[in-house]
């Protein structure tokens, strides 16, 4: 397990500690008591978190790939849900992971102890370790707070992370995030100073693919993938210019897998995502 998704499982760990520690006994006793039962209460709360809206975002800097997921979920229910169970993974790629609530936001990547400085003497190392116990506390507590979703309560989960990419033929490929739950759509990016294609397969997708590019009044492109192995595997294709962009937006991306069983074909939305609206998407 990579150190970085080791530190947010901790966090997480301890959330759920702050949580028992600061609920009245009655709650704590009933918290016991669903425990204690199978875990279908937990499951019918987790299926009152509606998905309100999903945003996602490539940009290339050169060889890397900034990528951003942003979900945004509604508590349905009439109980309280913990937003643990959505978050995505993270590993040494990732560069944020913050939880926007409330007009609140909170980077579990960058939540800081305040225990650190320049001075290692003995007397500064035990007003560190007389402190320490304090500050986790009110770290954990700052964790269980901002994952607590309330009934009617709307939160965003957004992930930051860059990527390599790697040539594959005519496209390049990208891995997203485990856990990013991005849905199968052809993102069509207008750069600054590129414009390209990023196909998301269905994630249970398998087999090996041929993506075809029907640009509105000019001639259809046949791009051969390879197998599809991985559901967390995207492709970035690169576009001659602003035009074909434009023509690809109002023409179709077609999708087509082979396997021992038959053929699946597939046409994939288009979405365009220009500066002004990334900018947007990320200043939220």
């Amino acid at each position: 397990m990579p150190a970085l998704q080791g530190l947010i499982d901790g966090f997480l760990t301890a959330a759920e500690v702050a949580t028992l520690l600061f609920v009245t006994p009655v709650a704590a006793t009933e918290r016991s008591r669903i425990e204690a039962a199978p875990t279908a209460p937990a499951i019918e709360r987790m299926r009152d978190l509606h998905l309100l809206s999903s945003s996602f975002d490539v940009r290339l800097l050169g060889s890397l790939a900034d990528v951003r997921v942003n979900q945004l979920y509604r508590n349905n229910g009439a109980e309280t849900i913990n937003l643990a169970g959505r978050l995505p993974a993270v590993d040494e790629h990732t560069d944020a992971l913050r939880i926007h609530r409330s007009g609140r936001s909170v980077d579990l990547l960058q939540l800081d102890s305040g225990c650190g400085g320049d001075d290692d003497s003995d007397e500064d190392a035990e007003l560190q370790a007389s402190l320490a116990g304090h500050v986790r506390l009110a770290v954990d507590e700052s964790i269980a707070d901002v994952l607590q979703l309330a009934p009617g309560a709307t939160a965003a989960i957004e992930l930051i992370a860059t990527h390599s990419l790697s040539r594959a033929g005519a496209v390049y490929r990208l891995a997203l995030p485990d856990r990013a739950a991005v849905e199968p759509q052809a993102l069509l990016v207008d750069q600054a100073d590129v414009r390209f294609l990023v196909v998301v397969p269905p994630r249970a997708t398998r087999g090996v693919a041929r993506l075809t590019l029907r640009p509105d009044q000019a001639a259809s492109e046949t791009i051969e993938l390879g197998a599809l192995n991985d559901s967390s595997t995207v492709y970035v294709v690169p576009l001659a210019n602003r035009a074909a962009l434009r023509a690809l937006a109002t023409g179709a991306i077609e999708l087509e897998t082979r396997t021992t069983e038959g053929i699946v074909w597939s046409t994939l939305p288009p979405q365009l995502r220009t500066d002004s609206t990334h900018a947007a998407v990320t200043s939220k």
